[in-house]
Order: C-alpha cells, then structure tokens, then sequence
C-alpha cells in the first residue's frame, strides 16, 4: 500500500479508542506510582516503615496484579472485556481511595495488593485490544501501543509536581484521595467509547472497517504459514502455550526489564533526597526530568522499530543499555548534576523495547493464543515488578545505600537482553 492510499484511510479508531486507553493508563500509573513520592513524603515516618516494608509496599501491588493478567487477555481475544475493565477501574479506584485512610503498614500492604488485583487486568486487555483494532503493517500497531504506553510518561512528568505540591502544601493521605476520585471517572469514559472490535462501533466507517478486517486477515495468515514459528494450534488450552519456547523467552524478557523498571523508578525520588533535596515540591520538580527523557526515549525507539527489521535488537538493546547505564550512574552519581544527569541517560531506555516487545505476540502466536499468552507475560512482568522494589529495599536495608541494587538490576536486565537474542531472526508481518 502506498503513502497517498494510507492517508486516505479514516483513523476514526485513533481519535475514539487511544485517548480512553491514555487516560485510563495515565490515571492507574500515578494511582501505583504516587507511594514513590509519598514515602519519603511522610508515609514511612507516620506509619514506622523500614526500607525492606517500604520497598515491599511499592511492589506488592505487582502481586496482585498477578492474578487477572491470564483472565484479562482471554477475555479480551473473546471479545467479552469491556465490562471487566470497567469493574476494574472502579474497584482500584476505590484502593487508590482506601490508601489515604490506612493506619498501619498491614493495611497498607493490603490496600496496595488489591490496587494490583484489579490494574493487573488493564495492560494485557488493551494491547490485545489493540492487535484487533490495528494491524502491524506500516508500523500502525507499535505506534497504537507507544500512545498507550505514552501515559506512562505523561504521567511520570506529571506525578512529581503534583505529589510533591500536595504533599507539601497538605499531605500524603489528600494525595491518594484525589487521584481515586479521578481514577473512577475514567470508568465512565471506557463504557461510552470502548468496542472491543470493529464490526461493533457505531462510529467506524465502513471503509475503515474493511481495510482493518482485510489487513489483519492477511498478517493472521501470514502469521501461520511463517516458517520457523511454533505456532499452538487454537483448540489446545492456554495452559499448552508453556510448551512454547517463545512463551518462556517473552517471559524473561517481561520479567527482567519491568524488575529493572521498578526497582530504578519506584526508588527514584528517595535517591534524589539522597542527594541533598529535602523539598518535597522541589524533588517533585526535579523528577520532572528523568520522564521527559522517557517519553523522548519511548518515541525515538518507536521510531526505530518502524525502520529496523530484527525486533531482537529494537527489544533487546534498550534493555541492555538500561541496565548499563543503571551501572554506570552509582561512578556518577556524587553530585546533584552528575546524579539527576545519568538519571535521564538512565531514562531514555526505560521504555525503549515497548514498540517491539508489545508487538511479538500477535506474530509469534496465532489469533486466538494471542491474548492469553500476553496474560501469561504480563504475569511474569508483574513478578518482575513486585520483586524488583523489594529487592532493592532489602539492598538499601543492608548496604545502606542504593549503589548494590543499581548492580543487581543491572544484572537482570543483561539477562533479559541475552533472552532476547533468542527470539527468530525472521520475526515480522507482511508490508
């Protein structure tokens, strides 16, 4: 298809289905990410918290988010996910709520494990979604996903000033009050403009239509007929996807990179306190700039895996650049410039594999295998993500710095970008 036939196609979908995603995206990212600036805010001093509890308390939410993950994609590939969303926003949105009445680190934890309960359904529900609404040629689908994931960024540029502000000019409880009052009008935006599939939105052209539907019926046969590709046959149950190699390699790759995501982002405001910023507002501001750069990033490397091929090295290198400069930043790291400057070199690989990784499912699986094996990944991403904090809390507990968790998540995301190499050379959908 040329470039003058392709603007000629309605993007109806993309004013419609991605604004809801972003925001419904934004708001559960700082519903989950706020703890970060509310710890060292107050939270730990008001509820006794140690390092280890604190560490724990950021992640656990990623334990809970275990449970939905594998149910969410099903649902999803069946077309029966709206309404399960819908539940889910509200039900986290109440958590958000119930976590500025907590008293104790045991109400805590336990607020912050429902919160993951029921987010653990939006990630795999939308990027399947997403398969179905945007096909992978001319770059359509990584570029659906990277708006998506986009509010992850928005959102990190937005939660340091607005946390810190409120929690400077009030406090840390106010904070989770707003945001869960906010978080349950979303709900409201998903049931009005969410449809799960084409031939079911009153406001798709007929034209849009078609070219959706014939576009991903050619990539879902070129899909199967892909040689080097072990494809599950569709009339096996999810539970046969593990007899998968690729299912294992994607796991690893989600565990390592979100383990290095979290344990770097959910401690990021103590380790600019530690650097001499004792204002809330001021460490708030100044975390402004390490998710500029990851929204900078985000955007480079989807533009890079729109032109380079091999989706081993547009998923794989980022990661590893991630950890290195995770590394590199503890020899850096002795003053305010040196500190806040590798945390933005830091940054800019965050999110550099999502463009690639989120796309691997749909053309390493057949149609109706994709969306449980993005629940079975997001399941080990969700691991990744609980024990990656955790792990840096207890190094912090120990080491009484952060400098030994830099090295050991710096050794796991070299382990995702090695699981990385393993993946078809030949990955890819027609053009």
């Amino acid at each position: 298809m040329n470039q003058s036939t392709r603007k000629e196609i309605p993007k109806a979908r993309w004013y419609y289905l991605l604004p809801v995603f972003f925001l419904v995206n934004f708001f559960g990212f700082m519903d989950r990410h706020v703890i970060s600036f509310a710890l060292p805010g107050g939270m730990i001093c008001d509820l006794g918290l140690t390092a280890t509890i604190a560490g724990l308390a950021s992640g656990i939410f990623a334990a809970g988010a275990l449970f939905l993950q594998v149910t969410a994609g099903q649902l999803a590939a069946k077309g029966k996910v709206k309404s399960f969303v819908t539940f889910s926003i509200i039900a986290w949105s109440i958590c958000s709520l119930l976590t500025g009445f907590v008293q104790n680190a045991w109400q805590l934890l336990a607020v912050r494990f429902f919160l993951g309960v029921f987010e653990g359904a939006l990630s795999p529900a939308v990027v399947t979604l997403i398969t179905f609404w945007f096909p992978d040629k001319n770059g359509e689908r990584a570029k659906a996903t990277s708006i998506f994931f986009t509010a992850v960024s928005v959102a990190g540029i937005c939660t340091g000033p607005l946390s810190g502000t409120i929690i400077e000019y009030t406090n840390w409880r106010f904070l989770f009050i707003i945001l869960g009052i906010l978080g349950m009008l979303t709900a409201i935006l998903w049931m009005i403009f969410v449809a799960e599939r084409p031939d079911t939105a009153k406001w798709l052209s007929k034209e849009e239509r078609n070219y959706i539907v014939t576009s991903l019926n050619e990539e879902r046969e070129f899909v199967k007929q892909k040689s080097g590709v072990d494809n599950v046959s569709d009339k096996l149950p999810p539970r046969m996807l593990l007899r998968n190699k690729y299912i294992w390699i994607l796991c690893i790759i989600g565990f390592s990179v979100n383990f290095g995501q979290f344990g770097f982002s959910m401690w990021m405001p103590v380790m600019i306190q530690n650097l001499g910023i004792d204002n809330m507002a001021v460490i708030g501001w100044i975390a402004v700039l390490p998710s500029i750069v990851i929204l900078l990033g985000l955007w480079v490397w989807t533009f890079i895996s729109t032109k380079v091929k091999d989706r081993r090295l547009t998923t794989g290198i980022p990661i590893l650049l991630l950890g290195f400069f995770l590394v590199l930043g503890t020899f850096l790291s002795g003053n305010l410039i040196l500190g806040i400057t590798m945390m933005c070199l830091t940054s800019f690989f965050m999110l550099g594999h999502m463009p690639s990784y989120y796309t691997l499912p749909s053309l390493l699986f057949i149609q109706e295998q994709d969306g449980p094996a993005r629940g079975v990944i997001g399941t080990a991403m969700g691991l990744g993500a609980f024990i990656g904090p955790y792990v840096v809390g207890n190094l912090m507990s120990v080491a009484g710095s952060t400098t030994a968790g830099m090295y050991f998540l710096g050794g796991v995301l070299t382990v995702g970008f090695l699981a990385s190499l393993l993946l078809p050379k030949n990955i890819g959908a027609i053009e």
